[in-house]
Parts: C-alpha cells; sequence; structure tokens
C-alpha cells in the first residue's frame, strides 16, 4: 500500500467491496474491471475501480444502504465515495484518510 500509514485491513476490505460490486453490477460482457491505486501528499489513499458502464443508478441510494450493503459498508470504513462517468464506463472512487479509524 505504498507505505500508507493507514489502516491497511480497512482499505483492502474497502478495494474488495468495489471490486466486488464492479464485478456484479459494472462489468459489460467480455470487458474487464481495472484498479488504480494512490497515495495524495496529505497521505489519503485513493481506490479507483474502472468498470465498462457508464451509469450508476441510484448511487446515493446505495451508498445509504438502501439497495444492498456494498456500499454503506465502505463508508462505515470511514471511506468517502465518489464516481463519475467517461467515455470508456465509470470510475467509483474510495478516498481513506491515514488517521480514519475502521
Amino acid at each position: 500500500m505504498f507505505g500508507w500509514p493507514g489502516p491497511v485491513p480497512s482499505a483492502i476490505s474497502v478495494l474488495d467491496h468495489l471490486v466486488r460490486n464492479a464485478s456484479e453490477f459494472g462489468r459489460c460482457a467480455g470487458a474487464e474491471i481495472e484498479v488504480r491505486l494512490a497515495r495524495t501528499e496529505s497521505d489519503d489513499l485513493l481506490i479507483d475501480v474502472i468498470d465498462r458502464r457508464t451509469d450508476f443508478p441510484s448511487f446515493d441510494q446505495a451508498v445509504a444502504g438502501h439497495l444492498g450493503q456494498g456500499l454503506w459498508r465502505i463508508t462505515q470504513y470511514g471511506a468517502t465515495l465518489s464516481w463519475h462517468p467517461d467515455s470508456d464506463g465509470k470510475t467509483v472512487r474510495a478516498v481513506l484518510g491515514a488517521t480514519q479509524a475502521p
């Protein structure tokens, strides 16, 4: 995790939930899921999961836990979630601060 000083077990759980979500809901036939990890200068960990579906119906409801528990659980690890579409699909991003408790 690039020497990230934050709660690594939480980061692994967040990554696991995001990849499972993308594989279940975001994949298009024959498409791949991409994962990117980065550490910011302020020690935030950015976890991006990119799938080939360009929309994300009911994102806010999913984060609130009204449409399953995956994204809601990510917020329980202290992560902030966002998403944005692009020409090849969409990116779901989780940001974890180094001092956030699991």
